[in-house]
């Protein structure tokens, strides 16, 4: 799994500087579209922002969210172009997706889609426990399963998400 630490965006993030985040990572990506981690990061603070607005207590006057998601769409699709034999890409794209497929389009169609990426994810790395955990959570009929995966993903946690940025803390608060 990649380091997902990354100090610029990790402090702006923690101090909530949104539009400064937003800027400083499309400004990398732009400059380096290819680079995994740009693209995950920039897609994953997108998702992350938009769908938890309210949360976070954001507001309109704070971030343009449709720009946001502009952005989440265009991401989306260069990285369904470019990255669909990274396992990185497959789980975290895939994860959102399938948590929220009305932010990428017909509903059912996205779905499924996030569901497959999650599945690709775990076959390509199966002995990923997030991997495995994640594909798990989008079956029906798991929780069982899921509750003994879940133990191997704490055990992996503090290691796989270190930092102080939003991927790293949603996922170690998801998955705690």
């Amino acid at each position: 799994m990649i380091d997902w630490i990354w100090p610029e965006v990790d402090r702006l993030e923690h101090q909530e500087n949104w539009n400064e985040a937003k800027e400083y990572l499309l400004k990398a990506w732009q400059q380096k579209p290819t680079d995994l981690k740009m693209t995950v990061r920039l897609g994953f603070f997108c998702w992350y922002v938009v769908v938890e607005q309210g949360p976070l207590g954001i507001t309109d006057a704070d971030i343009d969210t449709g720009e946001l998601e502009s952005i989440l769409t265009e991401v989306t699709h260069f990285g369904l172009a470019h990255f669909m034999a990274e396992e990185d890409f497959l789980w975290c794209f895939g994860y959102m997706i399938s948590m929220f497929p009305e932010y990428f389009g017909d509903y059912e169609q996205w779905e499924e889609k996030g569901d497959s990426m999650l599945k690709r994810a775990y076959e390509l790395y199966p002995e990923e426990p997030v991997y495995k955990y994640s594909y798990l959570g989008s079956l029906p009929n798991t929780y069982g399963t899921r509750k003994n995966e879940l133990k191997q993903v704490k055990s992996v946690l503090e290691d796989q998400f270190r930092g102080e940025g939003l991927l790293s803390e949603y996922f170690k608060s998801v998955f705690s």
